[in-house]
């Protein structure tokens, strides 16, 4: 008789368990299951702005310009957890460009190729055509286009004849004729926008 107590018991438990354990499956989120997880991670990526994958791709396409490592490749897509491609999430965005301009700022900082070219996007965002072209003229008249040309008995110095104590007016440190061109060229253009053409008598 026991024994029969002891096994109907038993036999009750067990079904009262596997009850439990089908509630608790059908109350479980969607997120809980593969599948779920996948949902979840496809409607966080449609959250991605515009703005985000535009920014990636042109940090993106900067790097690979300048041939320098831009990470793994997050588009057009990535990989869910299910192993399903799926477009990059917001989040994934962010970090991606956060990397890409620390090395973009590194390799500005540390490398004349990468000064130069941080230079190159100044000259080329923020003088105006009108201005290029009068600089154009400007070095070929002082310098012949050498951006190591010292002339007046060393007193003047790179593309465009800089004094030393010109260069440090508008931000140059160190010898003009030794800075990269197109700094050269930034720092002509601020005394030109910001002091006009007298310091070049001659050539302005």
């Amino acid at each position: 008789m026991d024994s029969m107590r002891r096994a109907l018991l038993l036999v009750t438990c067990a079904g009262a368990l596997a009850a439990t354990l089908m509630l608790a499956a059908a109350a479980a989120p969607p997120s809980a299951t593969p599948g779920g997880v996948a949902e979840a991670e496809a409607a966080a990526a449609k959250k991605a702005p515009k703005s985000f994958r535009t920014g990636y791709r042109r940090w993106r396409g900067r790097l690979q310009r300048h041939d320098l490592y831009v990470g793994r490749d997050l588009l057009p897509r990535v990989r869910a957890a299910n192993g399903s491609a799926r477009p990059p999430t917001r989040r994934e965005l962010r970090r991606s460009i956060h990397r890409m301009q620390r090395r973009w700022a590194r390799f500005t900082r540390t490398t004349r190729r990468g000064r130069n070219a941080m230079f190159k996007l100044k000259v080329r965002r923020a003088v105006p055509r009108w201005g290029k072209q009068y600089l154009r003229n400007l070095r070929w008249c002082e310098s012949r286009n050498h951006p190591r040309a010292v002339g007046g008995g060393g007193a003047y110095r790179g593309l465009y004849q800089f004094a030393i104590r010109t260069w440090y007016v508008v931000g140059g440190r160190g010898d003009p004729a030794a800075a990269v061109r197109h700094e050269q060229t930034w720092r002509a253009w601020l005394l030109l926008s910001q002091h006009g053409a007298g310091h070049w008598p001659v050539c302005g």
